[in-house]
């Protein structure tokens, strides 16, 4: 076996999902349910149904299109094929932002957050492995083992983008290309894992299921299940209440994300390189749609603009009408501040509308935990 310095370290450890002990609402497996649970098991099956498996088969339809793309830009490089690569990007790029509300499940299960979204992408490695015969003649085999730093979205973001543009045709090379169509291959199999895992394989359609199969990467039985029925042996969460309680606490971690880290670490001199999608000047757009991945989690849908009926809003609504009136104006007024911000991020991230935008970032992450506790009262 040839030694790749490019791989990532073994794991030596499979990150955990929930486990915390039944909540003392009184769910057992099998009992009738309460009026409070059943409420809470039409929210969760819900945002199963209405929000995560129509992002990710949405974002896995894309990722396709994209490999597509990347494959025709490879045969025949024009101008107008990496226009039509870079549009591609971008519209697929927003489906996984608009999912980054519930990372927790098979993103997190089976390192598909890190593996497709880790940046800064590693310049240093990328051009020690361009310049690798041996792995560049192998590269559709080792993509999927290379480190987070030389895959995903940001790796194609440089190849196809410079300083907010469409990269030139000529500019491209011959190997990037071929190493881009590789990275753009294995992204698309990562999305369709997503929609498999919360769907279930045979709710996928049967080009998606041979990717995955072909790839001999089935995922365990599906996820969405799990958080619909909340309450079985051996399930992740172990209470109806515990499984929306995950569901605000998505929504929590990414608020958290994007006003601490993404926004936070360059703007505060922590780490002024950590700064999302900048060859594509699409960091704002990102930011955005990470809240609203938020809203359509806490309305119950995707590309939700009210709250339905079984949405974990309405249950905080019939609970703490306060509590959810709190939390809908702080998205909005969260969604305000980041648009406000100056474009591109990459070069504005010292201006003052930073700092009103990580406040309100913070503002939502405090009504979101207020929200919270109400499924306890």
């Amino acid at each position: 076996m040839k030694f790749y310095p490019f791989f990532k370290l073994p794991l030596l450890c499979v990150a955990a999902l929930i486990t915390a002990s039944c909540s003392d609402n009184g769910d057992e497996p099998n009992s009738p349910l309460s009026e409070k649970e059943s409420a809470l098991q039409a929210v969760n099956e819900r945002f199963v149904d209405a929000t995560v498996v129509p992002v990710y088969s949405s974002l896995a339809d894309k990722s396709i299109a994209l490999q597509n793309a990347m494959e025709q830009l490879r045969n025949y490089p024009t101008d107008a094929r990496v226009a039509e690569a870079c549009t591609l990007w971008k519209e697929s790029r927003q489906y996984w932002e608009w999912s980054e509300a519930f990372l927790f499940g098979a993103a997190s299960k089976y390192y598909i957050d890190p593996h497709i979204d880790t940046w800064p992408l590693d310049v240093t490695a990328l051009n020690r492995l361009l310049n690798s015969k041996d792995m560049m003649d192998d590269i559709e085999n080792v993509v999927g083992n290379l480190n987070y730093g030389l895959v995903g979205y940001h790796a194609i973001e440089y190849i196809i983008f410079r300083n907010g543009s469409n990269r030139p045709a000529t500019n491209i090379s011959t190997d990037e290309l071929r190493y881009a169509v590789a990275v753009a291959k294995d992204l698309a199999l990562s999305c369709c894992r997503l929609e498999a895992a919360w769907a279930g394989i045979d709710n996928v359609t049967a080009a998606k299921r041979t990717i995955i199969e072909d790839a001999e990467m089935e995922p365990d039985p599906n996820v969405g299940a799990e958080l619909g029925i909340g309450v079985r042996a051996g399930s992740t969460w172990k209470s109806i209440t515990l499984g929306t309680d995950q569901i605000i606490e998505g929504c929590k971690d990414i608020v958290d994300e994007v006003g601490n880290s993404k926004i936070g670490k360059p703007h505060t001199g922590e780490d002024e390189s950590y700064i999302e999608s900048p060859h594509a000047y699409n960091s704002i757009q990102d930011f955005i749609d990470n809240i609203e991945s938020v809203r359509y989690a806490y309305f119950g849908g995707f590309r939700a603009s009210s709250a339905h009926a079984n949405s974990v809003s309405a249950y905080i609504r019939s609970v703490d009408p306060a509590a959810d009136e709190a939390v809908i104006k702080a998205i909005d007024a969260c969604v305000a501040a980041i648009n406000a911000m100056p474009r591109p991020f990459v070069k504005n991230y010292k201006a003052a509308e930073v700092s009103a935008a990580m406040n309100a970032c913070e503002a939502l992450s405090e009504a979101l935990t207020a929200a919270q506790k109400t499924l306890y009262k």
